[in-house]
């Protein structure tokens, strides 16, 4: 398979939230992104599907030399041959890509959080340094995009997490911050088994979704007018992320029962409004 083919195959197959924020890039920054968040699926992805830790920390440490290979012009994975020629023409750090492995072998270590601010560490290690090598590719004129680009990041990785809060429990992971456990009396057994407290599961998902609109926002409050014509398709994450919330929202937070998703038509509307009014330096409708 072609390099850049596994790497949309792995990242942004049609219909995905992440296809469709990346749709209207030129095919060169869509390249280049969608490796990026191929390599972010290939390393946290070590960590949902090997039950074993030795092999897991075995893995991680092949994407650790593979990394080194990237960077001394040798990578034999699919998705660092993706990116050989990118990480010198937009100067992509390595210790960026190394955080992300450092990020899910943190995440190997515990099967729970035991606050929010742990939580947020843990997603700027492995999404919010993603957000920010996208940045760069984009381009930016002003230094707050870059704590624009961190705080996307962190948000897309807690709407992730509220998302699938079934799926994590089923592998033995709880990611809510056991902190708010304690605080809205729900107990991680009740999640394990989805016999959680109804009421106070409920308002346990109302404060994480409000700290995740609070990261959205404060994204958006940090990028200025001149940057969001070349930062659309963050924009978009944005537009979408925040849709997701508001429905899962008005559908009362069913996350032990099913996904929250947004249907692909009602994707491509959000993506198609947002990269035009980012086109004239108009923030997102959301």
């Amino acid at each position: 398979m072609d390099p850049r083919e596994y790497c949309h195959n792995k990242a942004t197959p049609p219909g995905s939230s992440l296809y469709y924020s990346l749709l209207f890039l030129p095919e060169a920054q869509r390249h280049t992104v969608t490796a990026l968040y191929a390599y972010q699926k290939e390393i946290v992805g070590i960590v949902a599907e090997c039950s074993d830790v030795g092999v897991a920390q075995t893995k991680l440490q092949w994407w650790q030399e593979e990394i080194t290979r990237l960077f001394t012009g040798c990578p034999r994975h699919p998705v660092t041959q993706t990116l050989a020629t990118p990480i010198k023409t937009y100067d992509l750090p390595q210790q960026s890509f190394l955080q992300v492995i450092g990020g899910a072998a943190s995440d190997l270590e515990q099967s729970t959080y035991p606050s929010f601010q742990a939580l947020t560490t843990y997603c700027y290690q492995i999404a919010g340094v993603i957000s920010l090598m996208a940045a760069e590719i984009y381009g930016y004129q002003d230094s707050e995009t870059r704590t624009y680009a961190e705080n996307l990041g962190i948000a897309l990785q807690l709407t992730h997490i509220l998302r699938n809060v079934r799926q994590d429990a089923d592998r033995g992971r709880i990611y809510l911050p056991q902190e708010e456990l304690t605080r809205f009396q729900v107990s991680s057994e009740a999640i394990f088994t989805s016999y959680a407290n109804s009421q106070g599961m409920t308002a346990l998902l109302a404060q994480q979704a409000g700290q995740t609109r609070h990261y959205f926002r404060s994204a958006l409050a940090n990028l200025g007018k001149h940057d969001r014509q070349t930062q659309y398709a963050g924009l978009t994450q944005i537009a979408l992320g925040l849709n997701i919330l508001n429905t899962m929202e008005e559908d009362g937070y069913p996350v032990l029962q099913r996904r929250t998703s947004l249907t692909p038509l009602r994707k491509l509307w959000i993506a198609w409004r947002t990269s035009r009014r980012a086109r004239r330096g108009l923030a997102p409708q959301c």
